[in-house]
């Protein structure tokens, strides 16, 4: 029966667990794949960024580079504006004891947008050349998700019920991670461009799940069992960025950039907590068609509690060769340690979990641009490691991308594509070791459209 077996707690955000152990699981967010989900940017940015994956730490004059290095505003002659529309196609095939379930989801949002001044000084004096200012504000990660995954497992979870007739995990996410850009960036004697950003960030992400099973004993008794598991996480963070940019050459260019890590406040609500000592967490409710009476647990428990969580920095080395108007190729690796992880109040244990499980993850983007007269063909590769220790390969997130422009003479028009693909582990019965958990395919396709105007 239910009460049998404690309702594991691996994927919770809730404090008070980690005083009760940390093998404790769920089927929620934990505070490692929590920190994860911030720190791995799913973002679109304009057209051009995405059609290049990124590749624009050396590169600069794009407002989506200010992200990544905030010495890019200086790169740009002159002042512009731009706006970004996006289109998410999410595609997830679940795969549980052999039998494959495809789930799809999209939608359209406003990918970017913002504008950034020049100041131009025609004295040039000490050697500056100009000053640039710029807003940007971006999508880091839409959660809008939904995924289904089941079949029949042998045995059941219910041990006296060895018989499964139907078992089955849902996962529905929405919400939105979103980043604020304001950076001031500076050019020097037409080879150095140097940079700094405050970057603010606000999350809100709602999670809720359910699982399901009906099984049958040899003597045609069966239990019919429902869980629930819910959270909603709100949340705001600020980080700091420094970044330059050094013209080597006429054609070669050298980038280098930090961006601190993010210290969040957050708030969360959820139904992960027991009420007394038998108690299992979240809802459920059982029925046995035999002589046990049914049972359930409250659908409204709620908990509430603030804590504070710190995401990994970002250091970004950049190289680029632009062959003048003709075209360039860049190329940026990029290293966090999520290691860095960090919660507040200071629960050494769980901190020192993370520690154990994650890993510094290198990230490599690859992106090149031609120009024929006023139309411009991009293309990009890029190639980022799972943070965790124990991950396989296929875990490792790889993508490519392409793109066109026109340059209309005030305004030019980008569109992208972007497709990229990893595999996952999703064990949502944690808390029983000889039920397999659920093997995952994804796949992302992302289309955007930029104007971008002159000033």
């Amino acid at each position: 029966m239910l009460l049998s077996y404690q309702i594991s707690m691996k994927k919770t955000l809730t404090i008070f667990s980690l005083f009760i152990g940390l093998v404790i699981n769920a089927q929620i967010l934990n505070y490692d794949e929590f920190g994860i989900l911030l720190s791995q940017e799913n973002k679109q940015g304009t057209a051009r960024t995405m059609a290049m994956k990124g590749a624009f730490g050396a590169l600069g004059g794009d407002l989506s580079a200010i992200s990544i290095n905030p010495a890019s505003g200086a790169v740009f002659m002159e002042s512009a504006a731009t706006f970004t529309l996006g289109f998410n196609q999410k595609d997830l095939m679940s795969d549980f004891y052999g039998n494959q379930v495809q789930n799809s989801n999209s939608n359209l949002n406003v990918a970017q947008i913002g504008g950034l001044l020049v100041f131009n000084n025609n004295t040039q004096e000490d050697g500056l050349n100009k000053i640039a200012i710029a807003l940007n504000y971006g999508i880091l990660n839409n959660f809008n998700n939904s995924w289904v995954a089941s079949s029949t497992s042998f045995p059941a979870s219910y041990f006296d019920y060895p018989n499964v007739e139907f078992q089955q995990y849902k996962n529905i996410t929405s919400g939105k991670q979103a980043e604020l850009n304001f950076s001031i960036a500076a050019q020097f004697n037409d080879v150095l461009y140097i940079g700094a950003s405050l970057n603010a960030y606000n999350i809100n992400y709602i999670e809720d799940s359910t699982r399901e099973e009906i099984a049958y004993d040899n003597e045609g008794n069966y239990i019919d069992s429902f869980e629930s598991f819910w959270q909603e996480v709100q949340g705001d963070g600020l980080s700091l960025g420094l970044g330059a940019i050094f013209k080597i050459t006429q054609g070669l260019r050298l980038g280098l950039s930090y961006i601190s890590p993010v210290w969040y406040e957050i708030h969360e609500e959820n139904n992960m907590f027991e009420e007394y000592t038998d108690d299992a967490y979240g809802y459920y409710d059982v029925f046995y068609s035999n002589d046990p009476p049914a049972y359930g647990n409250n659908i409204n428990k709620i908990q509430a509690y603030d804590y504070a969580l710190r995401t990994p920095s970002k250091l970004t080395g950049s190289i680029a060769y632009v062959f003048g108007k003709q075209g360039l190729i860049s190329a940026d690796v990029t290293r966090k340690n999520y290691k860095g992880i960090n919660l507040n109040p200071n629960i050494i244990q769980t901190n020192e979990y993370i520690d154990t499980i994650l890993k510094a993850s290198y990230k490599l983007n690859f992106g090149t641009e031609w120009r024929i007269d006023k139309i411009s063909i991009r293309g990009g590769y890029s190639y980022e490691q799972n943070p965790y220790t124990d991950a396989i390969d296929s875990d490792n997130l790889t993508g490519i991308a392409f793109g066109l422009g026109y340059d209309f003479g005030k305004f030019t028009i980008d569109i992208a594509y972007d497709y990229s693909e990893q595999t996952d582990y999703y064990n949502f019965y944690p808390d029983i070791n000889f039920i397999n958990g659920s093997e995952l395919t994804k796949n992302y396709d992302k289309v955007i459209a930029t104007v971008a105007f002159k000033l």
